[in-house]
């Protein structure tokens, strides 16, 4: 039967065992992944089951939310994650991967050899689905099944059928992974991809989606509630994966059949498509830029796993070297790892910001769910390279959160309004 690719990887991944009646297997996974905020709420439930770890080498944990902390609340979460870290070895002894102050869990990971493309990724964290940029399956659970993983080392998952996402055309100046992102949030709203994997294709012309904005597209895929988003390997993605130490997989299946079934086939011209932005109060609530531009900015925030990487604070520098932020804006920058920090700064793109009124926080979440570091208060406006833009998620509930791409975000610190950045362009 022909199959899909996330019908592929999740086939190569089950134990054999199906819960009796359903169409839900059991599947263990190569890899889950953890932060700070959410293994925390396990650990004394795993402590009382008296069971110990299944498979503490698959494991990746990363202390990103909390870290560090911004209240004395945040810093006994943070506590408790890293003395369950410690008991268990977890980076030392037991094997896996701990990482602290170093970065957002999802960026990390992406970054690590240890996100194999053909791969099955389970997280404690919603946005998992970004690992599907390099061809892994990769979802996230709720902390109950992360329980039930770390102490038996398999989950149930059932097989979602898929849509798939096809990049044509040849990529305009303009278009960032972003803008890509918020047409697939336009397309399906919040939850029209419920229980579906999204496959992505580029077929462009000229030169292919970068890395940078694949990883937002599958981000972002379970804000229209997508089980998983998955790129289709190419060699961009070999590329990349080489470059961070991976040995690319030998003998495995990585595309899906050329008659596999597929619920529905999109199509995306990428060179057609204007700047987009998402408007509060929803992720999906997406229109053209110049359908929207003109209201005025507080603050400007370009960060998060969703908008953190070198594409983003590129286009920020670029638009804002040697010019000075809109007068009263707060500019925040965020990068989503200490390796896309060290780039920056060597690609002097940070003193380019800094020298434009910008202030660059520590590799962290931040602002992007109301944690620190860029809070809004009471009816401010923010443009912010995030994944979700919800009533009250970057601070006061009064407070008007618009999503968009570092491009499109740089344009509203240079002229404090929501502009079209084809405006301000060099």
């Amino acid at each position: 039967m022909s199959q899909t690719l996330t019908e592929k990887i999740l086939n190569r991944g089950r134990t054999g065992n199906r819960m009796p009646g359903s169409e839900w297997f059991e599947i263990e996974p190569d890899l889950l992944l953890g932060h700070d905020a959410t293994i925390a709420l396990v650990v004394d439930r795993f402590a009382n089951a008296g069971k110990p770890l299944a498979f503490p080498e698959r494991l990746f944990l990363v202390a990103d939310h909390f870290a560090p902390p911004s209240s004395v609340d945040r810093a006994n979460v943070l506590r408790r994650f890293l003395d369950f870290v410690e008991e268990h070895g977890i980076g030392a002894s037991a094997g896996g991967t701990f990482e602290m102050m170093r970065g957002i869990c999802h960026q990390l990971l992406v970054e690590s050899p240890r996100c194999v493309p053909g791969s099955i990724v389970v997280g404690a964290d919603s946005h998992t689905t970004m690992a599907g940029a390099l061809g892994a399956f990769a979802t996230g659970m709720g902390s109950t099944d992360i329980l039930a993983v770390l102490q038996t080392g398999t989950t149930h998952l059932r097989t979602p059928t898929s849509d798939k996402i096809v990049m044509r055309g040849s990529l305009a100046d303009h278009v960032r992974g972003k803008d890509l992102a918020l047409w697939m949030m336009k397309t399906y709203g919040e939850g029209g991809a419920g229980w579906k994997a999204l496959e992505f294709e580029d077929q462009t012309s000229g030169r292919p989606i970068p890395m940078d904005g694949r990883l937002t597209l599958t981000n972002m895929a379970v804000d229209c509630g997508a089980v998983n988003g998955i790129w289709v390997p190419d060699e961009l993605t070999k590329a990349f994966y080489e470059s961070n130490g991976g040995e690319w997989p030998k003998g495995v299946d990585l595309a899906p059949d050329h008659d596999a079934a597929y619920d529905a086939v999109h199509s995306v011209d990428v060179g057609a498509l204007a700047p987009q932005i998402a408007i509060p109060y929803s992720p999906a609530n997406v229109e053209d830029i110049d359908d929207v531009g003109g209201e005025r900015v507080h603050q400007v925030f370009i960060g998060s796993c969703a908008g953190g990487r070198l594409e983003e604070i590129r286009d920020a520098a670029m638009l804002l070297h040697g010019q000075r932020v809109s007068p009263y804006l707060k500019l925040v920058v965020t990068p989503a790892s200490q390796a896309v920090y060290r780039a920056a700064m060597e690609a002097g793109w940070l003193t380019s910001l800094i020298d434009a009124g910008a202030v660059i926080t520590n590799p962290s979440c931040g602002a992007c769910g109301g944690i620190d570091k860029g809070l809004l208060a009471a009816g401010e406006v923010c443009v912010s390279t995030s994944n979700r833009n919800f009533r009250g998620r970057m601070g006061d509930s009064t407070a008007r959160v618009y999503l968009a791409s570092g491009l499109t975000a740089a344009a509203a610190a240079l002229t404090g309004r929501i502009t079209d950045p084809r405006e301000v362009m060099p």
